[in-house]
C-alpha cells in the first residue's frame, strides 16, 4: 500500500512539474513574441523616417498623439495629432534627409509600453552642418500601432539646423503642408 501511495504521489508531482514547465515555456514564448513585436516598432519607425511621411504615418493609430516636450523652446509644436504630425514631418524629413540612426536600444514593458534610446546624425542641407542628437522615446501601442509617442531630445543640438527663425520655418512652414 505504501508503494502504491508513493507511486501515486510521485505521478502527481511529475504531472505538476511537467505541466508547470510547459506552461512557463509557453508564457516565455508568448512574451518573447510580444517583446519582439514591440521592439520591431522602434526599428520600423527609425527606418520609416528615411522612407517618407506616409511610411511613418502608417505606424500610427488614427487617434495618435505625438509629443515633443522640448519643442516649445524652439517655437515649434509640442503636441500634435496624426494629421498635424504629417504636416510637421514634411518639413522635418525634407531637412533631415538620410538621417542615420545608431546605438538603438529598446526596453519593453507590460501594458504596451516601449522605451527606446537612439542616436541620430545627418548633415543639414541648408547649413551643411552636422546634426547629432541623442533621443529617448516612449511608445504606447494599441493593436500594433503607435497611439502615443513622446520623444525627448536636446534643443541645443538643433542649432546645427540654423537660427531659431530657420528652425521654426522648417517645422512650421505652411507651404509644405
Amino acid at each position: 500500500m505504501k508503494t502504491k501511495t508513493f507511486n501515486s504521489i510521485l505521478a502527481i508531482l511529475f504531472a505538476v512539474f511537467f505541466t508547470n514547465s510547459f506552461s512557463v515555456q509557453a508564457q516565455k514564448k508568448q512574451t518573447k513574441t510580444i517583446d519582439e513585436k514591440q521592439e520591431k516598432i522602434v526599428l520600423d519607425l527609425l527606418e520609416a523616417f528615411n522612407l517618407g511621411t506616409e511610411n511613418v504615418l502608417e505606424l500610427f493609430d488614427d487617434e495618435a498623439i505625438i509629443e515633443y516636450p522640448y519643442a516649445y523652446s524652439l517655437g515649434t509644436p509640442s503636441t500634435l495629432n496624426k494629421t498635424q504630425y504629417g504636416n510637421y514631418l514634411k518639413g522635418a524629413l525634407s531637412n533631415m534627409p538620410n538621417i542615420a540612426f545608431s546605438k538603438v536600444k529598446s526596453y519593453t514593458t507590460k501594458n504596451n509600453f516601449v522605451w527606446a534610446e537612439f542616436h541620430g546624425e545627418v548633415v543639414i542641407p541648408s547649413t551643411n552642418q552636422l546634426y547629432k542628437q541623442d533621443y529617448v522615446a516612449r511608445f504606447t501601442l494599441k493593436n500594433g500601432k503607435i497611439i502615443h509617442y513622446r520623444e525627448y531630445w536636446n534643443p541645443m543640438a538643433v542649432s546645427a539646423m540654423g537660427s531659431h527663425k530657420d528652425v521654426n520655418k522648417m517645422f512650421n512652414d505652411k507651404s509644405k503642408q
